[in-house]
């Protein structure tokens, strides 16, 4: 089977170097929102999809937190991919020149002390690579764009003025791996990683008691994120990951109990940990 990977953006995108990373034989396509990634994948255009949902630097992408519980898609997988932005104008450009940069309002948010030291205003644009073009067809010196080195091969008349431009030299952005098939998630092993929705009982200590199941059976969480559905602004749901193995019983337990204190629960996913990981949990 050919594998057709959906993402968010154009090719030179650091989605579009993800995904080349994870699938390095697939086949590759960009969509410009999220929704447009998920929605492919389910109408079979893409067998899967690789979309960001956190970076080290400027925290959760919070729109991925409403798509995915809907989606019907599973979580098979992730992928960290370290991100350094390099500010890219045209040829005859100097730093000296640069007003405006264009770029992902998550980009933005990763540079944005340094634009402040350069005095430069930050402009959201739907995509980094899509960004330098723009930049190249609109000719102005005074703009640049905030995107992936490599972009300055895909487009005429740029270059890089500056490079790193990232406030954290760690600045890494974590994506998930998504397809409709639940076959391709990991074998069960201790390290696996379970993704899971649930919004809990309006009662008193409702999470307390939710999140106590995981204590009770020791299963590690590993992250726990609260975030409000679209226009229901009363009721807070949470995404939580937790490591453990599915057909163990403490795991098992801990999701059972966990199902009774909640009005719905939704496993998102059970894939294996990225070899990446083990580079900052020693």
């Amino acid at each position: 089977m050919t594998v057709r990977v959906a993402y968010q953006g154009v090719e030179g995108s650091y989605s579009s170097i993800a995904a080349a990373e994870y699938f390095p034989r697939g086949e590759y396509v960009g969509y410009p929102t999220f929704g447009s990634v998920i929605r492919a994948v389910q109408d079979d255009k893409a067998t899967h999809a690789l979309l960001p949902i956190e970076n080290s630097t400027a925290g959760r992408v919070a729109d991925l937190h409403h798509l995915l519980p809907n989606s019907g898609l599973v979580i098979i997988g992730e992928h960290f991919l370290p991100i350094q932005h390099a500010l890219i104008g045209l040829a005859e450009a100097t730093l000296g020149d640069i007003e405006q940069v264009y770029s992902h309002r998550e980009a933005l948010a990763q540079c944005s002390r340094t634009l402040r030291k350069l005095n430069i205003v930050p402009v959201p644009f739907g995509d980094t690579a899509k960004a330098v073009s723009h930049v190249s067809e609109i000719k102005d010196k005074s703009v640049a764009a905030l995107a992936s080195k490599y972009t300055v091969k895909l487009y005429e008349n740029v270059r890089v003025l500056k490079g790193d431009m990232q406030d954290r030299a760690d600045n890494v952005t974590r994506f998930l791996v998504l397809t409709k098939s639940s076959e391709e998630q990991c074998e069960a092993s201790d390290d696996c990683i379970i993704s899971i929705v649930f919004d809990v009982l309006d009662t008193p200590a409702a999470l307390y008691n939710s999140l106590g199941a995981f204590a009770k059976h020791s299963i590690n969480i590993i992250k726990l994120e609260s975030f409000v559905p679209m226009q229901r602004h009363r009721d807070a749901h949470f995404y939580l990951e937790c490591i453990g193995n599915p057909e163990k019983s403490p795991l098992q337990r801990a999701l059972s109990e966990l199902v009774s204190t909640t009005k719905r629960m939704n496993v998102l996913g059970v894939y294996n940990k990225s070899e990446y990981r083990d580079n900052f949990e020693r």
